[in-house]
């Protein structure tokens, strides 16, 4: 009985020292899991490019937006760059371009008469980019039109991927 008193002590206070160490080790792990949270992940840009999927450049223009995704490509805000070809008649999507509601971003000819019949195309030609040393096909000038209903960030990203166009491979 003697040695008793002493035996509690020591177990008393080191069952307060544990405590104290679980709660601050609580703590610390509260704090941990509060602070992580999950980044949303920036939604991707798509450019939506009108092009003759039958032109004589067309490889050379498939192999070019594969290297130009292969980059993984941002904007300065950090969203992803996706290019998509439409698929439908060219000639026909040239013909009805020319309203804010379409939903292509670049038009890339094959010469700029493709555009004769379509008065809006015809006068954003002037402000084209000449693309053919990106696609190997110099001295033809193939033109890329960004039209002018395309802002913000999909012009941006638009204008991403004509720079990327105008490089050579």
């Amino acid at each position: 009985m003697l040695g008793e008193p002493q035996c509690s002590g020591y177990y008393v206070g080191m069952a307060q020292r544990l405590r104290f160490v679980l709660f601050i080790s609580f703590l610390l792990a509260v704090a941990l899991l509060c602070g992580c949270k999950h980044r949303a992940r920036p939604k991707a840009v798509v450019v939506h490019v009108l092009r003759n999927l039958a032109s004589p450049y067309g490889s050379d223009m498939d192999r070019r937006i594969l290297e130009y995704q292969g980059d993984n490509p941002k904007l300065p805000s950090g969203q992803p760059i996706v290019v998509q070809s439409e698929t439908d008649d060219y000639q026909q999507m040239l013909d009805k371009e020319n309203n804010s509601e379409s939903r292509v971003d670049v038009i890339v000819l094959d010469a700029a008469d493709d555009v004769k019949s379509n008065p809006a195309l015809q006068a954003e030609l002037a402000k084209a980019t000449n693309v053919c040393a990106g696609l190997q096909a110099c001295p033809t000038n193939i033109p890329a039109i960004i039209p002018a209903h395309v802002t913000g960030v999909e012009r941006e990203a638009a204008q991403s991927f004509v720079d990327f166009l105008q490089k050579k491979p």
